[in-house]
């Protein structure tokens, strides 16, 4: 019968030890995508049959986009009410920085689902969200909008790892707050300063 093993000798447990962790270290060599909740955890939720949600959603993927999308809508219209328009770029790119940031620290999860998880296939190279980073290129010093993009993307890259990071690692020995990590990150990548 496949997948079965026959019964280890006394003194052999190491050996299948070290066998079961290299077998998950080598699942774990792909992207693990983050699950999103199950059409019937979502049904229970709103007190519906699982067959209700498939009136709406013809598969978890259909269900997942919408979920996608209304939190890139979310994130998009908190950005939108923290950006003073009228001010200096610097101040405008500080201002969505804090926005963003504010925005992770409040919905964990759904940061996750949007930021560490591979975009759909179909999608490569105009994933979902990826306009916020054009909004953060405009905003950069310099003429050549390609140098600004990748500027940005780099930036994105920056705040993205401490974003990440202190969700996942809040006991580390973070000197600084959040934005003040983040701050000089982007001064450094973008050539600002620090305190803006």
């Amino acid at each position: 019968m496949p997948g079965t093993r026959q019964r280890r000798t006394r003194g052999e447990g190491e050996r299948l030890r070290a066998e079961l962790v290299a077998a998950a270290i080598d699942l774990l060599l792909e992207p693990q995508p983050l699950p999103a909740p199950s059409l019937r955890a979502i049904a229970r939720a709103c007190g519906v049959a699982p067959s209700a949600v498939y009136m709406h959603f013809a598969s978890q993927d259909a269900l997942n986009y919408a979920v996608i999308a209304e939190l890139f809508g979310r994130l998009r219209a908190d950005l939108d009410a923290a950006d003073p328009e009228a001010a200096s770029p610097a101040e405008r790119l500080d201002a969505l920085l804090g926005a963003y940031l504010t925005w992770a620290e409040n919905h964990p999860g759904a940061y996750q689902l949007l930021f560490e998880r591979p975009d759909p296939l179909d999608t490569e190279g105009e994933g979902p969200g990826l306009d916020l980073l054009d909004r953060l290129a405009r905003l950069l010093p310099g003429a050549d909008p390609q140098a600004r993009r990748a500027t940005a993307l780099r930036i994105w890259c920056a705040v993205h790892g401490v974003t990440s990071l202190r969700i996942h690692k809040p006991s580390a020995p973070w000197a600084a707050t959040a934005r003040a990590d983040a701050r000089a990150l982007v001064a450094g990548l973008a050539g600002l300063p620090a305190d803006t």
